[in-house]
C-alpha cells in the first residue's frame, strides 16, 4: 500500500483514490475538514516524486493572496520545490506578460470611488439624471450632493450598484448587454443610474489605461482565443472551485484547449457563499457535462468537527435538493456539541457563555455582519487588536478573534459562539430580499434562503468542539426552529 504523507499526515483512503488514479478531469468533492489541501498538495508531491510531472508543468490555482500563498508555501514545505501558483488575476497578468502585453491593475476602490464621484459631480449635469436620482433616493428635488450622500437610501443604493456591476462583469456581460437591459426594464429608474455608472468606470479605466480583475482575465481569454502561446502546462489545480465564475471558468477552458492539460478541481457546493460577487455554483454542479470522462471523488471523513456536529449540520444542508449529497463521517464524538442560548437580556448573554468556556480554548466570535458585536457588548468592554483579536476587560486570558462568517471560511477554531440568530431584516438568514434589477444578471435561487442555508452550514462547521448559537427567546431564526428539533442540540436559558 501507498503511503504519501502530507504536513506530519498521512493520507487516508479517500484521500489517495484521486492522487493515484490521476484521471484526466477529476473533480473532488470535499466535505468540510475532511482535508482537501492535504490531497491537493499529496496529488503534487506523487507526481513529482514519480517522475510524472516537472514542477513547472504544474499550474495551480486558488481565489485570493492570503490562500495562494498559504498553498505555495505548504507545497514548498512539502515537496521542496517551488510549483507555479497563482490568483486568477495574477495568471492572466502572467500569461499577457510572457507575451509582452503589459497592463496596470485598477485599486479595488476604483469602482466605489465612481459611483461617489457621479453622485459628487456628474448626475446634476444632467436633468434627466438628477430626476432618476431624486427618485430612487427618496429626496427632494434639487438636494446638495452632500445631502445625497447623508440620505438614509444612499449606502444600500450604493451597495446595490457595486453588487449589479461586479455580476455583470464576472458573468461576461458587456455594454450592449446593458443596453439591451435597459430596453427590457424602461420602468426601472435605477438601471439608467447603473448604466451612467457602467458608463463613466469604463471611461475612467480606459482614459488612465487601468483594468479591474475581471477585465485582466477576459483580456487574457480573448488573447488565447485568437493567439497560440507557449504555455509549459500539463496539470492545472483549482482549489475552491465552488466559487468559479463564468469569467475565470472559460479562461481556464481556453487555456486547456492550448495545453492539453489535465484538469483536477476541488471544492464543496455546501461552502458556496459567494454568488453575490459572481460566482456561479452551477459550474461546480454540472462538472462532468463540461469535459468527456469525469473521474468524480468524494472526500466525507471529516478531522475537524466531531460525528454528532456534521450529521446535524448535514442534514440541515442537504434539506436543498440542488447539493451533492455527503455523508460525512468522523472518529471524534461529543455529546450535544450544538448549544441553543436561549436570552432575554442580550447585553449580559455573551458574558455568560464566555464565562462556560476554559481559558486554554481558541474562540471564533462570528457575525453574519459586520456590526453584531456592538449587540452583543453593551456591557462588556473590550479592545480590538490586530487579526481582529479581542481581548475583554473581564476575560483577558481568553482568545477570540471577531470574523464575518464569510471571512472565517476555510477557518477554525476550538469553539464558536455565533451571533444574531435572530428573525429580522439584518438576522441570520437574512432576510433582505434581493432588488429587481439583479434579477436580470442573477439566477434566481430555486430554494428558500439557499445561499444563507450555506452559510449557516459554514458557520457550524468551524468548531473543533462545541458552537454556541445566541437566541433571542421570542424572536429566533426560522433555522433555529429547524435546529432545535435534533437530537445533537442542547437548549440552554441565560
Amino acid at each position: 500500500m501507498i503511503k504519501i504523507i502530507v504536513n506530519n499526515y498521512e493520507l487516508d483512503e479517500e484521500q489517495l483514490k484521486p492522487v493515484l488514479e490521476n484521471a484526466k478531469y477529476s473533480l473532488i468533492i470535499a466535505g468540510a475538514g475532511s482535508g482537501k489541501t492535504l490531497t491537493l498538495i499529496g496529488k503534487i508531491k506523487y507526481m513529482l516524486e514519480n517522475q510524472l510531472i516537472q514542477p513547472e508543468e504544474i499550474c495551480t490555482i486558488s481565489f485570493t493572496n492570503e490562500a495562494t500563498n498559504n498553498l505555495k508555501q505548504n507545497i514548498f514545505k512539502n515537496c521542496h520545490v517551488d510549483v507555479p501558483t497563482f490568483t486568477f488575476h495574477k495568471l492572466a497578468l502572467d500569461i499577457l506578460k510572457k507575451e509582452k502585453i503589459f497592463y496596470t491593475i485598477a485599486k479595488p476602490d476604483l469602482l466605489e470611488f465612481t459611483i461617489d464621484e457621479f453622485f459628487q459631480t456628474k448626475c446634476f449635469g444632467n436633468s434627466f439624471l438628477a430626476k432618476k436620482c431624486y427618485k430612487i433616493l427618496d429626496v427632494p428635488p434639487f438636494f446638495s450632493w452632500k445631502k445625497i450622500l447623508e440620505s438614509a437610501k444612499f449606502p444600500g443604493i450604493k451597495k446595490l450598484i457595486l453588487t449589479f456591476i461586479n455580476l455583470f462583469k464576472a458573468n461576461g456581460y458587456f455594454q450592449n448587454d446593458l443596453k439591451e437591459i435597459l430596453k427590457k426594464a424602461q420602468k426601472e429608474p435605477l438601471l439608467y443610474i447603473v448604466y451612467a455608472i457602467y458608463l463613466l468606470y469604463e471611461s475612467n479605466k480606459e482614459s488612465s489605461g487601468i483594468l479591474d480583475f475581471d477585465d485582466i482575465i477576459l483580456k487574457a481569454t480573448s488573447y488565447l482565443k485568437e493567439h497560440h502561446c507557449s504555455l509549459p502546462y500539463k496539470l492545472l489545480i483549482i482549489d475552491e472551485f465552488q466559487d468559479t465564475s463564468l469569467c475565470r471558468f472559460q479562461f481556464v477552458q481556453e487555456i486547456l484547449k492550448q495545453t492539453d492539460a489535465s484538469l483536477c478541481v476541488v471544492g464543496d457546493d455546501y461552502q458556496s457563499i459567494y454568488h453575490f460577487s459572481g460566482c456561479d455554483l452551477t459550474i461546480f454542479l454540472n462538472f462532468s457535462s463540461y469535459f468527456p470522462n469525469v473521474k468524480s471523488y468524494k472526500l466525507e471523513t471529516t478531522y475537524r468537527n466531531s460525528d454528532e456536529l456534521v450529521k446535524s449540520a448535514g442534514k440541515f444542508i442537504q434539506k436543498n435538493p440542488n447539493q451533492i449529497k455527503k455523508e460525512l463521517k468522523s472518529s471524534k464524538h461529543i455529546l450535544k456539541p450544538i448549544k441553543l442560548i436561549y436570552y432575554k437580556n442580550k447585553d449580559s448573554v455573551l458574558e455568560k457563555v464566555l464565562k462556560k468556556i476554559p481559558e486554554d480554548q481558541e474562540i471564533f466570535l462570528l457575525g453574519r455582519n459586520h456590526y453584531d458585536l456592538k449587540k452583543y457588548t453593551k456591557d462588556l468592554a473590550y479592545s480590538l487588536k490586530e487579526n481582529q483579536e479581542l481581548v475583554f476587560t473581564k476575560f483577558p486570558n481568553h482568545k477570540i478573534r471577531f470574523l464575518t462568517v464569510h471571512a472565517a471560511k476555510g477557518l477554525e477554531s476550538d469553539v464558536v459562539i455565533l451571533l444574531n440568530l435572530e428573525d429580522t431584516l439584518y438576522g441570520f438568514p437574512s432576510l433582505l430580499k434581493d432588488e429587481k434589477i439583479l434579477s436580470f444578471i442573477k439566477k434566481e435561487q430555486s430554494y428558500p434562503f439557499e445561499e444563507e442555508r450555506r452559510l449557516f452550514y459554514v458557520a457550524l462547521t468551524r468548531t473543533k468542539t462545541f458552537v454556541y448559537l445566541l437566541i433571542p427567546k421570542y424572536n429566533p431564526s426560522c433555522f433555529i426552529k429547524e435546529l432545535k428539533k435534533d437530537k445533537n442540540t442542547e437548549c440552554l436559558f441565560l
